[in-house]
């Protein structure tokens, strides 16, 4: 075999990287080896394309992107027809110390809650409600008055905040029917009524008039609370918020009647 020393080093070369530039330390040479072959490692290289879109710098006086960037921090907000979970929570609690109820068994407090909910959806949130009507828990009734007068104007955003317990309850009623029960029988007749009164007879548990603020329903659900509120609306005067008339004799009218 023929020495091939100018081949090898060639392969050294290639592979190794060479010795050129390095200094021998006594009889043995240094052998530094440098990087292989490399393709590119400009870090500075421009990119192509238009590239993202930046920050409105008149909207946001602030590193939008880096704030993307960060662990994202849990946010929410009010919604303005219904009371914070918060304060629906005070009021529910205050409601239970109104009655003495607060004290007793979690099963009694429950079942007041439910009676809440159902007187809800038969009688409805309005603010002309004269207030008569009674829940009964288990061998106690107790008048709904207190409850009206407590919540008084906010009635109806009271119960809009808990529109999906409220939705609850009545699937639990109906589901639990039975003909040979003349109270579940009575009740669930009382919730299909409301329900074909507002054109919700395909789904009852809605029939209550805060079923719309409701956020755990489907698509098809929400379609039919709109037609709902299409069919009802239309036919019902809110005389809450309704302008009364003015008095014969008042306004621009009297002045032009003493005026003569």
């Amino acid at each position: 075999m023929s020495n091939r020393g100018g081949d090898t080093a060639s392969e050294h070369g290639f592979f190794m990287g060479t010795t050129s530039g390095v200094e021998p330390v006594g009889d043995v040479p240094a052998v530094v080896p440098e990087p292989g072959i490399v393709r590119g490692d400009d870090t500075n290289a421009r990119g192509w394309g238009r590239g993202p879109i930046a920050r409105d710098v008149r909207k946001f006086r602030y590193d939008v992107d880096r704030a993307r960037m960060q662990p994202a921090i849990q946010f929410s907000a009010s919604k303005a027809d219904r009371m914070d979970a918060m304060d629906a929570g005070d009021a529910l609690e205050q409601i239970h110390r109104i009655y003495g109820i607060d004290k007793e068994p979690e099963e009694r407090i429950a079942a007041f809650d439910d009676a809440l909910w159902f007187e809800h959806t038969v009688n409805g949130a309005s603010m002309l409600q004269p207030g008569r009507g009674q829940l009964y828990v288990g061998e106690m009734s107790f008048d709904i008055g207190p409850v009206k007068t407590y919540l008084g104007e906010n009635q109806r955003r009271f119960f809009r905040a808990y529109a999906d317990d409220i939705a609850a309850c009545n699937h639990r009623i109906l589901k639990a029917y039975d003909p040979y029960d003349a109270v579940s029988a009575e009740k669930v007749g009382q919730i299909k009524q409301v329900a074909l009164e507002r054109g919700l007879q395909k789904y009852p548990h809605l029939a209550h008039d805060s079923s719309d603020a409701c956020v755990r329903i489907s698509m098809e659900e929400r379609s039919a609370l709109i037609a709902s509120k299409r069919l009802v609306l239309p036919s019902v005067v809110n005389k809450v918020d309704a302008l009364r008339d003015r008095v014969p004799g008042s306004g621009a009218a009297g002045e032009s009647v003493l005026q003569q």
